[in-house]
């Protein structure tokens, strides 16, 4: 058996405007499809073991537990194509953030298991070449909307232009140093029902639209995370609970705070000098959800073992 393991930060988004219809009907395209946001690079992610070996068949383990996990077998589907490999896989991720709760750790996934089995069949694929299947994945799996543009980058990252990466434009808004993203999680929102209609979706991006170009006239961390909440409102993904998270982080020394998309957890930007008062009061008035702090800026690994 040959093994690796592919460590990355999950894309974690904070504001989207769908890009998946054009004159009222769902683009057929999978590389013209998308979504205009931003969000961030949230670090520890996804930790992907691929090991290979003779025979056929494969078997997914996901936080220790023998799971089905579609992201994770389309893109591996995708990987046998590429590389012609018909050998046994074996993959387990390690998940460092909960599923289903707007970290993007289907796009994490995915490109753990197609750049880990690429590179140990001897046909190893660039980053980019990689997130272009990723896209793919997250799109027949309808579990994100480019999430994976986040990937690879270490900051605040905003995509211009949907699409796969030889279409999509990606920028980025500087982060001042050292600090932290703090998120309070409550529960799981499934991604295709929280956008589960054309009304829905058409909705989503004329008021997304509307909240990006508020963000690109003031492209500052402050900024962004005011106008990422005022879509979420507006959007109406807040409910009491959320809204009870967003009155406790305005009394508390942030640089900002969001509701995860799409999931019912929030995210705040915290200098570190501040984490300490910003943890003990999320413990003290929320002791009935998880919460998880992250690093901005960590970089993908890929070790073979």
């Amino acid at each position: 058996m040959r093994k690796a393991v592919f460590k990355s930060p999950t894309p974690l988004s904070s504001i989207f405007s769908p890009k998946v219809l054009e004159n009222g009907r769902l683009r057929e395209n999978p590389d013209l499809i998308g979504a205009l946001g931003g969000g961030f690079s949230f670090f520890p992610g996804v930790e992907t073991i691929v090991e290979i070996g003779d025979g056929r068949g494969s078997r997914f383990v996901v936080n220790g537990e023998v799971a089905s996990f579609p992201p994770s077998q389309k893109a591996l589907e995708i990987v046998r194509g590429l590389t012609g490999f018909e050998g046994f896989v074996s993959v387990e991720h390690v998940m460092h953030v909960p599923i289903a709760t707007g970290f993007g750790t289907s796009a994490a996934a995915a490109l753990g298991v197609i750049m880990s089995v690429s590179y140990l069949v001897g046909k190893p694929l660039t980053l980019r070449e990689a997130l272009k299947h990723t896209h793919r994945v997250e799109i027949a799996c309808k579990t994100g909307l480019n999430s994976e543009a986040g990937l690879g980058r270490t900051g605040l990252v905003l995509v211009l232009r949907e699409g796969s990466p030889q279409n999509a434009v990606v920028d980025e808004i500087p982060l001042p140093s050292g600090v932290k993203i703090v998120s309070v999680v409550v529960d799981q929102i499934s991604t295709p029902e929280a956008i589960a209609s054309v009304e829905r979706l058409h909705q989503l991006e004329q008021i997304g639209d509307l909240y990006i170009d508020k963000i690109l006239k003031n492209p500052t961390p402050e900024n962004f995370l005011a106008q990422s909440r005022a879509f979420a409102e507006k959007a109406e993904f807040t409910d009491p609970t959320i809204q009870q998270i967003f009155a406790v982080l305005e009394k508390l020394p942030t640089i900002g705070y969001a509701q995860n998309m799409v999931g019912k957890a929030v995210h705040a930007l915290v200098h570190r000098e501040d984490l300490h008062k910003v943890l003990e009061t999320l413990e003290k008035k929320l002791p009935q959800h998880r919460i998880l702090v992250g690093e901005t800026g960590s970089s993908i690994v890929l070790n073979r073992t």
